[in-house]
């Protein structure tokens, strides 16, 4: 309502027009009434029928056109509101911590962004204005039938309350049963989704038989749900749709007995028969949208769950930030309230200046950098961005500030060009050439068949995962943030493309403030500090030379890192 409040206007016209267009349909009618009123009477003069002929003419064609204006009215209405809220939704979902995202998964917020914001247009560009049109024609010709014959009147109305109630009882769990089915449609969905993005390591590991059935089940379930659904009302859908227009049963015999006792004329006999047929078509018309109905709660109930996810705690201190040092003040933080990924957590890293954090896989590195990057707020103490509270500045300045660059960096399906205008909307050609060649992709870029238009595919499919990581790195030096995060930038790459990916790195820091996130540790042996972190602990602080003699768990890691590139180097 608060959505519509802002559109009365357009509501109140689409409503209105769609009221006339319905009177338009109702006219002939009226006419043909006229026509077999004057044809009973014997009169063969076409003058006489001219009137009534163009009044039928006039109906069909203003019935046509005034709802062709009222749908185009309420349709642009409806999406453009289905646009606003998507907007809005987006927006929102940019200000959820990534725990809140991940609780549902891609499919589920696929449906809920596309197919469910989609259900809002049945009822704003077709419940709206031809409910309320298809409600308020019946009532006014039922009126004129009571005005003609009272008697009549009350014979048209036999069948309305008993259609009415086998209404009802369609509508009894309309609410539960349409939530179910959607339910069922969002896990069909969601297993589709996970079937078509896993089928390679389907096929690689032999499991299509299971992970088809697993799709198979979730279709069957959505079918079994929407056919409970369906015959569980079918009879009362039936019933109501063929009973409401059954006036005829009633009206018809009454009249014509009113007739023959000399109560009623030919021409009211004819009207009340031909508007007691037409009374409640309109309303067999609005009774179409119920469905459409039943589900605007369940629609609304579900943006109404998202819209009130809480949101990251942050304020809009962007100011007074003076300087890009990182320091983290007895920091806390567990995913979900589960166990606590680190506790009191507290270290410093310099303004431009390279700091490595290493450790075992579960020891809390990358959830260090995501709470920098403003994914999560944590639990307890102070994370600053110089003398600023990461808290007090908005995710959009957060966002502005940081550059995160992680193994699993996403490319659009667009082209190379079009991502790299991701970090910076209004940069030139040369801007993007320039930050490809620092980051040694220009040439491989050149090389494919459309250079910088080529369509990198879903999810950049189309290039190797060192290509993308090199892309990925360009766009952060487009983007030339004061701080940089690399979450295991090198991850992907192979030995050819690791050393041209160690290249744009070096150009991607300079004069940054770099927290670099590692297990091959040859990349972050030049690091002005490296932090050890084990079990959500910093066990040691210092240079490579130092950590060699002072922590066990780096000394470890350097001699196993080591070995593995030895034995590389010996096969």
């Amino acid at each position: 309502m608060d959505v519509l409040k802002k559109h009365l206007g357009q509501i109140f016209f689409a409503v209105f027009v769609a009221v006339l267009g319905v009177l338009c349909g109702v006219l002939p009618y009226f006419a043909m009434a006229k026509i077999v009123e004057h044809i009973a009477a014997g009169k063969i003069n076409f003058m006489i029928y001219k009137e009534p002929i163009l009044i039928i003419l006039c109906g069909l064609l203003g019935s046509v056109i005034f709802h062709e204006i009222s749908t185009l009215t309420s349709h642009n209405l409806a999406f453009r509101i289905i646009e606003d809220e998507r907007k809005k939704l987006a927006r929102k979902i940019s200000r959820l911590s990534m725990g809140e995202v991940e609780k549902r998964s891609s499919g589920e917020w696929t449906q809920f962004m596309l197919e469910t914001l989609d259900k809002m247009e049945q009822p704003i560009a077709h419940v709206i204005p031809e409910v309320i049109a298809n409600v308020i024609i019946p009532i006014v010709l039922v009126i004129i039938i009571f005005v003609l014959d009272w008697r009549i009147g009350l014979a048209n109305l036999v069948t309305l309350p008993i259609g009415v109630l086998f209404s009802f009882l369609m509508m009894g769990g309309y609410e539960e049963k349409s939530r179910n089915y959607q339910q069922a449609a969002k896990n069909m969905n969601t297993t589709a989704v996970e079937y078509i993005r896993g089928i390679q390591v389907i096929k690689a590991f032999n499991k299509s038989a299971s992970s088809y059935g697993k799709f198979v089940d979730a279709v069957n379930k959505n079918r079994d749900s929407m056919l409970s659904w369906y015959l569980s009302v079918c009879f009362y859908m039936t019933a109501a749709m063929e009973i409401l227009p059954s006036t005829m049963l009633f009206v018809l015999p009454i009249s014509l007995f009113l007739y023959m006792k000399g109560s009623i004329s030919v021409g009211i006999l004819i009207m009340c028969v031909l508007l007691s047929y037409a009374s409640y078509k309109p309303l067999i018309k609005a009774m179409s949208h119920m469905d459409t109905m039943a589900n605007v709660r369940v629609v609304i109930d579900e943006i109404k769950t998202v819209m009130n996810l809480p949101e990251l705690e942050r304020g809009d201190n962007c100011n007074t930030i003076s300087s890009y040092g990182i320091t983290f003040e007895n920091v806390s933080f567990g995913y979900n309230d589960e166990k606590k990924v680190f506790e009191n957590l507290s270290f410093h890293a310099e303004e431009k200046q390279l700091t490595a954090i290493v450790g075992y896989s579960g020891s809390g590195k990358s959830t260090i950098a995501k709470l920098i990057a403003g994914y999560w707020n944590a639990d307890n103490g102070k994370i600053c961005i110089g003398n600023v509270n990461v808290k007090d500045i908005s995710l959009e300045k957060n966002m502005e500030l940081v550059t995160y660059v992680s193994q699993e960096n996403y490319l659009f399906k667009k082209t190379i060009l079009e991502n790299m205008k991701l970090a910076k909307p209004d940069a030139s050609i040369e801007e993007i050439e320039q930050a490809c060649k620092k980051a040694s992709c220009h040439d491989f870029i050149m090389s494919l068949p459309d250079g910088y238009n080529t369509i990198v595919g879903e999810a950049g499919n189309n290039l190797s995962g060192g290509e993308r990581q090199r892309i990925t790195i360009a766009r952060a030096l487009l983007k030339d943030s004061p701080i940089v995060l690399l979450d295991e930038a090198t991850a992907y790459s192979d030995p050819d493309n690791e050393a041209e990916i160690q290249k744009s790195i070096d150009a991607l820091v300079k004069n940054k403030t770099v927290i670099m996130i590692a297990h091959r540790l040859s990349t972050i042996i030049r690091a002005n500090k490296i932090i050890v972190v084990t079990n959500g602990e910093i066990e040691a602080e210092g240079t490579h030379s130092e950590l060699l003699g002072k922590s066990e768990t780096y000394a470890k890691m350097w001699k196993s890192h080591i070995s593995v590139y030895q034995q590389a180097e010996v096969k």
